[in-house]
């Protein structure tokens, strides 16, 4: 900067004494340092701001140089002296500087440009976007909280509590299960206890089995945790003296068949016949088929496919009428074991109509088929169900429904006669629940149940 200063004053010198020796301009001694060092100044400070400008380089500078001289030049003839004769001392002594000043001029003014010049440069390069990018540890944090605070439980209200059943009659020493029941099923909470109203006719375990122990009635009540109640009427009879039923015999005995003979078999039944179903999966009645379901009856087969209700059995996971699975199955051999729901819904004969009914509609569809009607196994002498729903009922309909068999050439099997004791009850061993329904097999009812067939069937 100091170079340059020194050669600008140098060619302002010789500017003036060049415009003496012309004599064409008059003599200002005062005025033409200062305006020498002014117009120096102004150069100085648009050398300065030039040389900031990011984009520069030293052909610009050159140029800027060729520009002075030639504006230099052009002052002399400007109108006013004093400026003529500075610009044009200032040209003339410019024009005479050394190459090799000007030279190192222009390479200090370049040093100075491109130092200034890369500043800005590098700044923009350093200086990004300044973004965070979001963490994965961050992102899963944040989901995993969302997760944890959806899963808070919610606490839904209890709004009413009741029993499986309202009134039962039982004979002394029977037993019958009680079975709370909430509204809605999902209530938060289900604490009960059980209260009763004569400890002497009856008694009351933590399970809600009910003994009954002399004969009366009480009143049996369920207490949820907030004061909500239900209530069971229990009646106790005097146990009358049981008579030894003679069973209703098989049309076929004293014949045995292995498990394969049943692979072109299809049985059909309820709740019964569905837990024989499990149990056959160990393959002791072979590759036999199953159309079964929880309340099926001889009547409620019957029914439209799509009437609301329905409880049709599935085949190959749709639903179908018993008739129209026993063609699809395609088995040549029925068992049909129905007629526990019947009984209780329509009566005995209301029960023979059904299996007469459903019968010719199966023979209808599969006229080659053999059918097998298997009896109704009776329930444990503690649980009875009324007048309609009893093993006197069940021995009622068994021998009805041999007769039938005989009347229409199909083949009456009593399984009854394989799980009862003398008196024509279910044998407790081979209920499994004694203390609900007292139908029901467990393992060692069906294993008795395929043994009384294999013997009984040819």
């Amino acid at each position: 900067m100091m170079k340059k200063c020194m050669a600008l004053c140098l060619a302002a010198a010789l500017a003036m004494a060049l415009c003496g020796c012309g004599g064409n301009m008059p003599e200002q001694p005062s005025a033409a340092p200062a305006a020498a060092s002014a117009e120096s100044s102004e150069k100085e400070q648009a050398t300065i701001e030039s040389s900031t400008e990011p984009q520069s380089s030293v052909e610009e500078s050159s140029e800027q140089e060729s520009s002075a001289a030639s504006l230099a030049e052009s002052s002399l003839e400007s109108s006013e002296p004093s400026k003529q004769g500075e610009m044009s001392e200032d040209s003339k002594k410019t024009s005479s500087r050394p190459a090799s000043s000007l030279s190192e001029v222009s390479k200090t003014e370049q040093s100075s440009r491109q130092t200034v010049s890369t500043r800005p440069q590098q700044q923009t390069v350093t200086v990004p976007v300044q973004t965070t990018p979001v963490q994965p540890q961050t992102a899963t944090s944040v989901q995993t909280s969302s997760q944890q605070t959806s899963r808070v439980p919610q606490t839904v209200g209890l709004n009413a509590i009741g029993l499986n059943t309202t009134s039962v009659t039982l004979t002394t020493g029977q037993t019958c299960q009680l079975s709370p029941i909430f509204y809605p099923s999902n209530a938060s909470r289900k604490d009960y206890s059980w209260s009763w109203s004569d400890s002497s006719v009856v008694s009351v375990a933590s399970n809600g089995v009910v003994t009954a122990l002399a004969p009366g009635s009480a009143t049996v009540t369920v207490t949820s945790y907030d004061g909500k109640t239900a209530e069971c009427l229990v009646t106790v009879l005097a146990p009358e003296p049981q008579v030894p039923v003679e069973p209703v015999p098989s049309d076929v005995s004293d014949t045995s068949v292995g498990s394969e003979w049943f692979d072109d078999a299809v049985f059909v039944g309820d709740s019964v016949s569905v837990k024989l179903s499990y149990y056959a999966e160990n393959g002791e009645l072979g590759n036999a088929a199953f159309l079964c379901a929880v309340s099926l009856g001889y009547n409620n087969a019957l029914w439209d496919l799509y009437r609301p209700g329905n409880v049709h059995p599935m085949w190959n996971g749709t639903k179908v009428t018993v008739d129209e699975g026993v063609r699809l199955s395609g088995k040549k051999k029925v068992f049909i074991m129905l007629g526990m729901n019947d009984i209780g819904g329509y009566g005995v004969e209301g029960a023979i109509s059904g299996m007469q009914k459903l019968t010719d509609r199966i023979l209808q569809k599969s006229p080659d088929v053999q059918i097998y009607i298997q009896s109704v196994t009776p329930l444990i002498s503690s649980i009875q169900r009324g007048d309609m729903l009893n093993n006197t009922n069940v021995a009622k309909y068994n021998a009805r429904a041999k007769e039938v068999c005989h009347e229409r050439g199909f083949i009456f099997v009593s399984v009854a006669e394989g799980v009862s004791d003398a008196y024509g009850n279910l044998k407790y061993e081979y209920c499994g629940d004694p203390g609900y329904m007292g139908l029901h097999f467990n393992e060692a009812g069906c294993r008795q149940w395929v043994a009384y067939l294999k013997t009984h069937v040819e």
